[in-house]
């Protein structure tokens, strides 16, 4: 199955509804956005709503282990890594598990 064109969604969403945020999000809208590009553009556009988007998120594996590196790398306990990142600490002690981090 194809992903999403993420980029194009997004530009048109910030054309039609935050024509303000477009510089801010500039940077972010290069041609392969990740998972971690399309959670920095969301809360860009969402700050005040991050509680109800919260509960429809989905990482590839990708992400998953670039989240794991990132906490490796800067030594990040996992209660740290799950408020960086807005996710549960038991899903990231989940992937550390299952992928030998």
């Amino acid at each position: 199955m194809e992903k999403p064109n993420y980029q194009k969604i997004y530009q048109d969403i910030i054309k039609r509804n935050f024509p303000e945020k477009i510089e801010q999000t500039k940077k972010l809208l290069k041609k392969n956005m990740n998972v971690l590009d399309i959670m920095k553009v969301s809360e860009i556009l969402n700050a005040n709503k991050t509680a109800e988007n919260q509960k429809h998120k989905s990482y590839d594996l990708n992400s998953v282990l670039e989240i794991l590196k990132i906490q490796q790398k800067n030594n990040y306990t996992n209660t740290f890594t799950a408020d960086k990142f807005k996710i549960s600490r038991n899903t990231v002690a989940k992937w550390r598990k299952i992928y030998g981090y």
